[in-house]
């Protein structure tokens, strides 16, 4: 266990520099392919020196409230609020006084598609995957209307987010407050893997323990 943490570590120290999908690749493959269960989210969180690196997965019913691609504008217009309100890492993680905490990154990325456009900037972006199509998919779209209601009845779609902050006084950061419940009401559980200093712990956030401590 102590291995893997220390494995993680240096994967989130790295990929900031890599890439910005390397991260959630390798948390993935830490968390050995999870069970994708509504109300449950994810988060992987680690913190050395005085940088702060945050990963949270959640299965996207629990922030829009489906997992289909949206089929209407006020399914869009839900996908595109969810996402600026996940990539405001300085609203959800909230830091104890004199920490001095500052967000220098953030990126959101979600499979389930969405027609906004938006650009990546040196401290925050989001990417979106787009559904391939062709003009003679488009013709073949009746006739499977029905399988394909059906594929997205089973379909698994996700929201991951990472992110990286800066603490001016790390040695301050006892706690970290986890506001996401707050937020996103479908929240229910959030399972957290941590890695600070020597600590390597798992353990479980609700609306009613909600901090992340980094001293006991």
């Amino acid at each position: 266990m102590k291995r893997c943490l220390k494995i993680l570590l240096s994967i989130i120290v790295i990929v900031w520099a890599v890439g910005p999908h390397l991260f959630c690749i390798q948390a993935a493959e830490y968390r050995h392919h999870e069970a994708h269960e509504h109300g449950v989210a994810h988060m992987n969180v680690a913190f050395e020196g005085n940088e702060l690196y945050i990963e949270l997965i959640s299965p996207a019913s629990n922030i829009v409230g489906f997992e289909h691609q949206p089929r209407t504008q006020e399914q869009k217009a839900a996908v595109k609020a969810a996402i600026k309100k996940i990539e405001a890492g300085e609203i959800l993680f909230a830091f104890p006084s004199g920490v001095g905490g500052r967000l220098v990154k953030s990126k959101v990325h979600t499979d389930i598609n969405n027609d906004s456009d938006h650009e990546s900037d040196e401290t925050k972006s989001h990417e979106h995957d787009e559904m391939k199509r062709d003009a003679g998919h488009e013709a073949e779209k009746h006739g499977h209307e029905e399988h394909q209601h059906g594929d997205e009845h089973e379909r698994h779609s996700e929201f991951k987010a990472e992110y990286h902050f800066v603490c001016k006084k790390p040695e301050k950061l006892v706690y970290v407050d986890v506001v996401l419940f707050s937020v996103f009401s479908g929240i229910e559980h959030i399972e957290v893997q941590l890695l600070a200093g020597t600590k390597q712990t798992a353990f479980k956030l609700t609306p009613k323990k909600k901090k992340i401590l980094f001293k006991n």
